[in-house]
């Protein structure tokens, strides 16, 4: 998850406050996507651009494959580009003693609530599965299998709360990011170019890397920080012209174009690069329809109390979706496997979730700000 909201002096001066709340909305749309792309529980649950839809052209696995894989994507490469920007929004000339100080700061809004998060989950978990049985929950078995054999450093790096992966790469691209910057300061553009060609043909970085979609987003977000490139704001806001409708159209098509061909793969023979290309088009197009549609929605949404009270529990959403979602779909499904009751595991437990984690943020920020600090980052 993003730092959507800026902490820093420093950084309220290059983010205007049009901006700042645009990223902060955006990046609580964004999780709620992730919960759904987590919520796929059909049979090919470990979702991927190439991926065949065993169950074919059937109605559910359609429908939550299009929301999952398809709709829902461009969540992870925008967390990822606001992240590279608000890195480098405030960052001015490079020098190491700035340097030192951001990952100073990044170990204290990464990897504290990282360590935090996975010992809480990883106990939780380990508890779960004592009682309930190992049988229900093969996935946490077999990580918790790895911890109790010793591979410390396999658990840490896919850890019980798998989306946790996420707070590990901002810090590893925080660890690169005098590489990024000096790439993107005399590259130009170059320098996210040459991540999006390694994106776009699947180029696999080595394990304890960040993966290309990081490296490129976060460089993408860099370049707009470091060459100081403005974006549309209130003063300048995106003109409701043709293109900026028919972006978000197009986006939709393909996205039910590919959800379709996903699901006839294997009859029609559908080559895998060709749903990976259509997967990434749909990234790129769900990116720009996402910041193109929220200048177009009222200031009275944008500024009103519920939406931000809602969009400040974004990080609890994050952090609580999994492995609690996985649990009860497990239970829940180990005892009938009707699809009626996969598509209502599918909207009413992640809506469930979401609402319990906003309260539960708002409640503890209320009660003891000081430990949702901790338990954040200060987000």
């Amino acid at each position: 998850m993003s730092e959507t909201t800026p902490s820093a002096a420093s950084t309220r001066e290059t983010v205007n406050p049009y901006l700042s709340q645009k990223l902060k909305l955006l990046s609580f749309v964004a999780m709620i996507c992730v919960v759904f792309i987590h919520a796929y529980n059909y049979t090919d649950t470990f979702l991927q651009p190439s991926t065949m839809l065993t169950e074919g052209l059937s109605g559910g696995p359609i429908v939550q494959f299009l929301i999952s894989n398809a709709l829902a994507r461009f969540a992870t490469p925008l967390f990822f580009a606001i992240s590279g920007y608000l890195f480098f929004a405030a960052f001015g000339k490079f020098t190491f003693k700035k340097y030192f100080v951001k990952l100073g700061n990044r170990a204290r809004t990464v990897l504290l609530p990282y360590a935090i998060w996975v010992a809480l989950w990883t106990g939780i978990a380990a508890l779960t599965v004592l009682a309930v049985g190992m049988d229900y929950f093969p996935i946490l078995n077999e990580k918790l299998g790895k911890l109790f054999a010793g591979e410390w450093w396999r658990v840490l790096n896919d850890p019980v709360p798998f989306q946790a992966w996420y707070l590990l790469d901002l810090f590893k691209l925080a660890l690169l990011s005098p590489v990024i910057y000096f790439a993107v300061k005399y590259l130009r553009w170059g320098a996210p170019l040459i991540f999006a060609v390694l994106w776009a043909m699947d180029y696999s970085i080595p394990y304890y890397f960040p993966n290309c979609d990081g490296m490129f987003f976060f460089t993408l977000g860099a370049y707009f920080a470091v060459r100081e490139i403005k974006f549309p704001g209130k003063e300048h806001p995106i003109k409701r012209n043709a293109l900026s409708y028919i972006i978000p159209c197009v986006w939709v098509a393909l996205c039910i174009t590919y959800a379709m061909l996903s699901a006839a793969a294997k009859q029609i023979n559908v080559p895998w690069y060709v749903l990976s290309a259509l997967y990434k088009l749909n990234q790129i197009l769900g990116f720009c329809s996402v910041f193109i549609l929220y200048d177009f929605v009222s200031d009275k949404v944008i500024h009103s109390k519920f939406v931000n009270v809602v969009a400040s529990g974004s990080f609890f959403v994050y952090i609580l979706h999994e492995p609690l979602q996985h649990m009860m779909f497990q239970l829940i499904l180990k005892y009938t496997n009707a699809d009626w009751a996969h598509m209502l595991c599918y909207f009413l437990l992640p809506a469930t979730i979401i609402a319990t984690a906003i309260g539960l943020s708002v409640g503890i920020r209320a009660l003891c700000p000081k430990l949702h600090s901790v338990l954040t980052g200060g987000r």
